[in-house]
């Protein structure tokens, strides 16, 4: 790795136990990383979202929250994006059969490795710097087989060269969450300075010998002046004369608020091409604003985050579940469940076993003509059309026509087809699902 990178990635040996960097250091700088920069964090918490989805189920229709809840399937997305990886803690019954699987903090386990430098178990500290109030107890590894210890624990990793320990994707952007979290700090220690006023009290002629005299009395004035409580800063200077009074300089770095501007704005951009994130769905203060420029275009990025990041994520995770699930009952198959308006808006059939994602929003109609190509000057008259006040309303009436039941679903997309410009997409987001009233339920929507 990097000489740069800010992380130990080297495992720190103890005497029983190997720690991810010393007392799982590498661990801190991550979850360091989340709670000091806000891209970083909001990044991090749409992947966990996407991730989750609605949740997870089986697809044959079992009910699965009898063997982990879904609070600890959504920590496990968590940690899995977080940290790089994720454990879980599974539970035997009497029987010899996993009963239970339940959530365990990643951070909190170091390795157990045997003779032959493999992983055979683990040890549990609930924090690695008090290892002697909290004391680490060794939990063996699950394999899918019963060795007489009622709990086991499985630890589940994105696939990395780093042989014990999990590595999350974003590594690289690491530092430019730390840069947001020192600007962060920056700005807040400014703006608590900012309200405190500099106040220099000098006594010329009255210069006191004595240390603790002199501390004393200075004390006793700024008491008197601001009190305890008061947030102004108060310097009480004894001098031999006027000459040597003392004076208060202040120097600013040159062009200091378009440094921070700059680095903030480029924090962000690097954090959100280290977690390779669509930048229209990621992007705050580097994003664009317009009214219909870019429906398609998030569209578009959101399969593309389906299919590049958050299925195979979700790949990894229910390969290290069905470890469990396949020992517990061999029928269940795991899989996530989108987002409702996903599936029916957009039909994206982004779930981890897709292999290929649909954009058909509507039947199509072997019998419809295509719709002509407009030329550039139609193109550009319907976009000033579009970003116009009466273009607005104008669209706001086609959906009032078309819920009134006046107009048929079919003829609604037409019209926000050819005066507009909407592509087909973009219309079906401006109407809705197609439910047509009474009158037009026969009608056929046009491709």
């Amino acid at each position: 790795m990097s000489a740069y990178q800010p992380i130990d990635i080297k495992p720190s040996y103890g005497r029983k136990w190997l720690t991810n960097g010393t007392n799982n250091a590498n661990y801190r700088v991550y979850k360091d990383a989340y709670d000091d920069s806000p891209t970083n964090a909001s990044i991090i918490n749409s992947f966990v979202n996407y991730i989750y989805g609605e949740g997870l189920e089986d697809i044959n229709g079992q009910n699965i929250n009898k063997y982990i809840s879904e609070e600890d399937v959504l920590l496990i997305c968590q940690d899995y994006k977080t940290y790089g990886g994720y454990a879980i803690q599974i539970i035997w019954s009497v029987a010899k059969k996993p009963l239970r699987i339940e959530y365990i903090p990643v951070y909190k386990l170091g390795v157990n490795l045997n003779d032959n430098y493999e992983i055979d178990g683990f040890w549990y500290s609930w924090d690695w710097c008090n290892q002697y109030r909290y004391k680490p107890a060794f939990y063996p590894l699950y394999d899918g087989v019963y060795k007489g210890a009622d709990l086991e624990i499985l630890l589940v990793r994105r696939p990395t060269p780093e042989p014990y320990f999990p590595i999350p994707d974003y590594l690289a952007g690491i530092p430019w969450a730390n840069v947001e979290g020192r600007l962060a700090n920056a700005a807040k220690h400014h703006f608590i300075n900012a309200l405190g006023v500099l106040t220099v009290i000098n006594y010329n002629n009255g210069r006191i010998h004595e240390d603790d005299e002199a501390k004393a009395q200075a004390q006793k004035v700024r008491d008197d002046i601001t009190g305890t409580e008061n947030q102004s800063k108060v310097i009480v200077a004894f001098n031999d004369g006027i000459e040597t009074a003392v004076t208060v300089d202040q120097l600013s770095p040159p062009e200091l608020n378009q440094q921070n501007v700059f680095y903030s704005e480029e924090a962000e951009r690097k954090l959100i091409v280290a977690h390779s994130a669509p930048p229209i769905l990621f992007a705050g203060s580097t994003a664009g604003n317009g009214f219909s420029s870019n429906a398609d275009e998030i569209a578009t990025a959101t399969r593309g985050l389906y299919r590049e990041n958050i299925n195979p994520m979700r790949k990894v995770i229910i390969r290290g579940l069905n470890q469990v699930f396949s020992v517990i009952d061999s029928t269940i198959e795991l899989d996530f469940k989108d987002f409702d308006e996903e599936t029916r808006l957009e039909n994206t059939n982004n779930t981890s076993k897709a292999n290929s994602t649909n954009l058909s929003l509507l039947p199509t109609d072997e019998n419809s003509e295509e719709v002509d190509q407009f030329d550039e000057a139609t193109k550009q008259a319907q976009a000033q059309l579009r970003g116009s006040v009466g273009g607005v309303d104008s669209i706001l009436a086609i959906q009032a026509s078309y819920v009134a039941g006046t107009t048929s679903y079919a003829s609604a997309i037409a019209m926000l087809n050819l005066i507009f410009g909407f592509n087909r997409l973009q219309a079906v987001r401006l109407l809705g699902d197609p439910q047509p009233a009474e009158n037009n339920a026969n009608e056929t929507p046009i491709s």
